[in-house]
């Protein structure tokens, strides 16, 4: 494996300048520690579920026999006591059992990966690997780390219509892929998210204040640079203003931005947060994109043989 795991779980980044089939095996690694790590998160969530209820059940029961042993018989108050003590030990002994589960289940669930990214990105490698030399390299930047960290935090702006609220924005560029194509065009395809996190203090009609707080997507762009040979794709600076016609993407989504020159072509699409950023719809959109901007780059060609 390319990656050092210690690093990794320390990061949850991974960087690699590798072959297409290296870095897959990484990212099923990374697929395989991520499915440990939803399981001892699973085990130990229900083992401290299970523990404070076992501590619940016997303090109440220990306190409800405190109560009665009063009333007992001399020779059953000794046993009640006796009976007492053991549950207060027993709740005890499962407190500390759920502290420790809560604790565990804490560091495994940061372990807990989001699935759609590494899986996303396998797909992409294995559909671009078609069109690319066998022992070409691809250059790889993820990040799985949590979209709502500090060091993803961009600007602090005033709430627009809740007085004494801010909002945190973040943005989260987890992934980077870099690559050439049979043809001697270079790629580079980069996602962008967007998120925020409002929060403040309310204050109800009653007087309370309560401190709130919600979190929520804004958006997510994907770009796909392309920079190609001139020779092969000279004619490209003719359909600069066919080249947004071209491009086909699924629906609420949105061309944010397309620009083409002779030596390259750059197009942005935007997802909003109404549409799911799954594995599924990331992959069709990227599919379309590389299919749209190679339908340019055909026709371009075509022109350039023709003169």
């Amino acid at each position: 494996m390319s990656i050092n795991l210690e690093t990794f779980r320390k990061s949850l980044t991974y960087s690699v300048t590798a072959a297409v089939s290296d870095i897959v095996k990484d990212l099923r690694e990374m697929a395989t520690l991520d499915r440990a790590s939803e399981a001892k998160q699973t085990e130990f969530g229900s083992l401290a579920t299970k523990c404070v209820i076992g501590a619940i059940t016997s303090i109440v029961i220990a306190f409800i026999l405190m109560i009665v042993v009063g009333e007992m018989e001399d020779g059953l108050q000794l046993f009640g006591n006796i009976v007492t003590i053991l549950l207060l030990f027993v709740g005890l002994g499962c407190t500390i059992v759920a502290i420790y589960a809560g604790i565990r289940r804490s560091k495994y669930s940061r372990l807990n990966l989001p699935n759609h990214r590494y899986a996303l990105t396998e797909k992409i490698l294995e559909m671009l690997e078609r069109d690319m030399d066998k022992e070409a390299k691809v250059s790889v930047h993820l990040d799985l780390s949590p979209a709502h960290q500090k060091s993803k935090q961009i600007k602090t702006v005033a709430h627009p219509s809740k007085s004494g609220f801010k909002i945190d924005i973040f943005q989260d560029d987890w992934l980077k892929m870099e690559g050439q194509f049979l043809d001697k065009t270079r790629f580079v395809l980069t996602t962008s998210e967007l998120n925020q996190t409002a929060y403040g203090w309310k204050t109800s009609r009653s007087g309370k204040s309560k401190y709130k707080t919600k979190s929520k997507a804004k958006g997510l762009d994907i770009s796909v640079d392309l920079t190609y040979p001139q020779r092969r794709y000279g004619a490209i600076k003719v359909l600069n203003n066919e080249a947004v016609n071209a491009v086909k993407i699924p629906k609420l989504t949105k061309v944010k931005r397309m620009r083409v020159t002779d030596k390259g072509i750059n197009l942005v699409v935007k997802m909003p947060p109404s549409m799911p950023w799954n594995e599924e719809t990331l992959y069709q959109t990227i599919t379309m994109m590389f299919l749209s901007l190679y339908q340019v780059l055909n026709l371009a060609r075509m022109l350039s043989k023709a003169k």
